[in-house]
């Protein structure tokens, strides 16, 4: 096949593990044959690879807020809907496979369905609802913004077929559903790993402290403060020895309420920054338990497939797309959202017993190597473009 993968953003542009996945599942796709373009945003430059086009236009650049006018957006979604009918004029290929439209507008779909070309289209999150009609919900706000809709029409979801479309889990379909998406038709594929570059460290000796580590974008919604909230659990109950790593960045309110709370915990915290993607496989070596506190229905759980793969045992929440593949007790031990007494429970049950750190760890191990490869991801993706309708 020859393909156009059209993406909001593309390594080195990263915001977050969904578009590093984009470049690996590319590659893979390469890798068993597939002439593969990239159409995305960002400078063009003359080192970078020829088969990765930065032309398309985002409105507003990561993590800041967006700031553009409804004008300023609908005139970017022109530009885009330009440079996409161009990009396939130029490559003419056999199917279009669209992953992330996040701050790209709708222009590019709209483009891809006018082509007449097989269109694809893999759902990472609910970004797409926001480009649903916006309705009265008894707010003012709402009236407003459904009044000016009504008045000045805007390209919606609504006017996109997306009759061919993937999600990443059953959680965020069921989501993307109840909030109006029209795509009932929509087929489940896990995403996965390259389970290589996390080679297993199953029987790995224990230093003086108890290591925790965190690994993820630093959001209210990531529970980052459960975790912190825990540490101070497990000082004043007097549990072994501990420190916990924070690798990520996020807004800087955040980032000072968790330093504010790391003044308290009793133990060494340190924040890590950004960690180089290259780097992550080093920390789950290096830490004894990796801890996934989120407080909202995440899409599904790449960090914990990582973690999972190193060896390094998992203490993780259910919310959403993780739910679908922890087992308390089997292949994790889980906890309520927001609820530090029992993470430092679980904590404290690891910490205390390397026997079922390690039979937690061999267990998730084995799932990864089973369920959820990047080679699996790549050849469900493989079947599923091939079976796009003409």
């Amino acid at each position: 096949m020859k393909l156009l993968v059209i993406s909001n953003l593309y390594p080195p542009d990263v915001q977050g593990g969904y578009e590093i996945l984009c470049a690996q599942v590319v590659e893979g796709l390469r890798a068993i044959g597939h002439s593969v373009v990239v159409l995305t945003s960002g400078s063009e430059d003359g080192n970078a690879d020829p088969a990765v086009w930065r032309r398309l236009e985002l409105t507003g650049r990561f993590p800041e807020p967006v700031r553009a006018s409804r004008w300023d957006s609908l005139a970017i979604h022109r530009r885009n809907a330009a440079i996409t009918r161009r990009a396939i004029r130029d490559l003419r290929p056999d199917r279009i496979f669209i992953w992330s439209q996040l701050r790209l507008t709708l222009g590019c779909a709209e483009a891809a369905e006018e082509s007449g070309l097989p269109v694809s289209y893999t759902f990472n999150d609910e970004h797409p609802t926001g480009f649903l009609p916006r309705t009265a919900n008894g707010t003012v706000r709402s009236h407003v913004g459904a009044m000016i809709d009504a008045v000045f029409p805007r390209p919606t979801a609504r006017s996109r077929r997306f009759a061919h479309t993937t999600c990443i889990s059953a959680t965020l379909k069921e989501a993307l559903v109840a909030k109006g998406m029209q795509i009932p038709g929509c087929r489940v594929i896990y995403q996965g790993i390259p389970i290589e570059r996390f080679p297993p460290l199953l029987d790995r000796v224990r230093g003086p402290e108890f290591r925790i580590l965190y690994a993820g974008q630093l959001h209210e919604y990531k529970g980052v403060h459960t975790l912190l909230e825990a540490a101070a659990l497990l000082s004043r109950r007097g549990s072994r020895r501990f420190e916990v790593s924070i690798a990520g960045d996020g807004p800087s309110a955040y980032k000072a309420r968790l330093s504010e709370l790391a003044r308290v915990v009793g133990a060494p915290v340190r924040f890590l920054g950004r960690v180089p993607h290259d780097k992550i496989p080093a920390l789950y070596q290096t830490h004894d338990v990796f801890v996934f506190p989120s407080i909202w229905r995440e899409p599904f759980g790449l960090t914990h497939l990582e973690a999972m793969a190193s060896g390094t045992p998992v203490v993780s929440t259910t919310e959403g797309g993780p739910g679908e593949f922890l087992e308390d007790e089997k292949n994790a031990l889980t906890f309520p959202k927001a609820d530090p007494a029992r993470l430092a429970d679980a904590l404290r049950r690891l910490a205390n017993d390397e026997d079922l750190a390690r039979r937690i760890a061999r267990n998730a191990r084995a799932m990864v190597e089973t369920r959820f490869t990047l080679d699996r991801y790549v050849r469900d993706l493989e079947a599923f473009l091939g079976e796009a309708p003409q």
